[in-house]
């Protein structure tokens, strides 16, 4: 695709399939009102991150990096009524927002938050697996070793989605613990014996493995 037409793309498809609602825009106008990174979703990942959710079927589903909840909605929304979100978030001050806007959203009967580091609160759930999906965008650094914890507690069939994965272009330059962390996640996805993966090119580009055994 040529890069003159890559931006009309973009906005053709998003004011036809990813207008935000009520809620999702709420959520975007108070994480920046209560002063926290303004790095959620785009309307679009978020959209897709949703079908990807319905079309696995899922009903059971771990995602870690909570912030303040927009990908959470998201997810919790694709779920059947007696679906699950546990969403992880390290920090004390994000969750308690994020647990704030699930209640807005009329979702806390769907949604767990877990507060704490990622690496140090997921073995906890191995023991409640397998799950249907994981959903990854958190500390990049540790994104192998979430990626290895899906392909342990995911049933056959289900997905691990990551977030970030061109990393606004240091994959192809790393520097920082960061950034080679997403670089070793894209490749050991790509090669990894359980996967059938790719990187769709949505933002900041969105990892995509299904599992196969």
């Amino acid at each position: 695709m040529s890069q003159s037409l890559s931006p009309r793309y973009s906005e053709y498809v998003n004011e036809l399939f990813t207008r935000e609602d009520k809620t999702l825009r709420h959520v975007r106008e108070q994480t920046s009102a209560r002063g926290i990174p303004l790095i959620s979703l785009e309307p679009n990942e978020a959209k897709l991150l949703q079908m990807l959710v319905r079309l696995c079927g899922a009903e059971r589903v771990v995602e870690v990096g909570t912030l303040a909840g927009y990908s959470g909605i998201c997810i919790a929304r694709a779920l059947p009524a007696h679906g699950r979100l546990i969403t992880i978030e390290v920090s004390s001050v994000h969750a308690e927002v994020a647990r704030a806007h699930f209640e807005y959203a009329g979702l806390t009967d769907k949604v767990t938050i877990l507060q704490g580091a990622g690496l140090e609160v997921l073995p906890k759930l191995a023991s409640e697996g397998p799950f249907d999906l994981m959903f990854i965008d958190a500390d990049k650094a540790s994104y192998p070793s979430y990626l290895e914890w899906a392909a342990h507690n995911l049933r056959v069939g289900g997905a691990v989605v990551a977030d970030n994965v061109f990393w606004q272009g240091q994959i192809f330059d790393p520097k920082t613990e960061d950034d080679h962390g997403v670089v070793n996640f894209n490749q050991t996805l790509a090669q990894h014996p359980q996967f059938d993966s790719t990187i769709i090119e949505v933002g900041d580009g969105i990892a995509l493995g299904v599992k196969t055994s």
